[in-house]
């Protein structure tokens, strides 16, 4: 079966399923450029290629809408090296923080400082499967001085400031090549209490994501094509989050493309390669109610390889992989 026929199943499966299981919302951060970034998704990602591999993010949310969520990330991962050629599996390591508050100096904040680790085993020539775990802290804070109250006196509110640490543990499988990839993984597996941020019943909810997505090669060689979509499934009663998109690839040195956010935006995406170096930005067209109270929303990435084996920073295939 050709990674078209595969991709287009596993869409239709998924639509369908969002449609009919209205049970979730998303607590995780979320990003226009899921595929640049999607080693912040799911820890299996990391070391596609024999290069150390650099990322960094900014997200602006709902622009001019009061304490609307401000999101950034820094990531590296690389592959150890390998003492024995004979053998084709791969080891990586690598570290990933993430920081999303309500606005520059909103009144709360979430910061997470994580550790990686994945084994890549091939199942033939040019097809690996791989498993990753996360492993680190979240750190959860207020700032009372940063919310106006109807009542200083207000008993729901206590301290000027709480800082707040807890565990966190995300794990991740997937199976790819240079083609095609679908991946599996899970945000907050510890699921903690955060009462004393946002009051009584507030709890962490185990975050599961379906990610897939393909490379398909164009009439010219020089054109490739990239459909991907995203699932979120959180618990706590709300819908499932979705976003379906799709690139053009030219050349690996320009993509651009467009992501469909169910119930939320219509996204355009443009990146640039020149080597080694990647710049991504990407415009979010706000289609639900929010668009009555704020702007659209803005996100740039950049990301940066320090390779061994050619000046482009491309894998030892010669072409990128479908999420990267």
């Amino acid at each position: 079966m050709t990674s078209i026929k595969k991709l287009s199943i596993i869409i239709i499966v998924v639509l369908i399923y969002a449609q009919i299981n209205q049970l979730r919302a998303q607590q995780t951060s979320q990003y226009t450029q899921y595929i640049f970034n999607y080693f912040g998704l799911n820890p299996a990602a990391g070391g596609s290629k024999q290069c150390l591999q650099l990322k960094a993010g900014y997200r602006k949310q709902w622009w001019g809408f009061e304490s609307a969520p401000v999101e950034q990330f820094f990531s590296v991962n690389g592959v150890i090296k390998n003492n024995k050629p004979y053998n084709k599996s791969k080891n990586v390591i690598g570290f990933y923080q993430e920081q999303d508050k309500t606005g520059t100096q909103g009144p709360t904040s979430r910061n997470s400082f994580n550790l990686n680790y994945s084994h890549h085993v091939p199942l033939s020539s040019n097809f690996y499967i791989s498993a990753g775990i996360f492993a680190g802290i979240i750190q959860y804070s207020f700032i009372r001085d940063n919310v106006t109250l109807t009542s200083q006196n207000d008993n729901a509110i206590g301290a000027s400031k709480k800082v707040i640490l807890y565990p966190d543990i995300n794990p991740g499988i997937m199976i790819y090549n240079p083609h095609f990839f679908f991946g599996y993984s899970m945000k907050y597996a510890i699921q903690k209490k955060l009462d004393a941020i946002y009051g009584f019943g507030s709890s962490l909810k185990r975050t599961h994501l379906l990610t897939v997505g393909a490379s398909i090669p164009g009439k010219r060689k020089e054109l490739s094509y990239m459909p991907s979509i995203n699932m979120r499934v959180t618990g706590g009663g709300a819908p499932v989050g979705l976003d379906v998109g799709f690139l053009i690839d030219y050349n690996d040195a320009f993509r651009a493309g467009v992501v469909y956010r169910k119930n939320d935006a219509a996204c355009a995406i443009v990146q640039f390669t020149v080597k080694r170096l990647t710049v991504g930005y990407g415009f979010d067209y706000v289609t639900s109610k929010m668009r009555y109270g704020a702007s659209n929303s803005h996100e740039i990435m950049i990301g940066y390889r320090i390779c061994k084996d050619n000046a482009s920073g491309i894998n030892d295939e010669g072409r990128c992989y479908a999420y990267d």
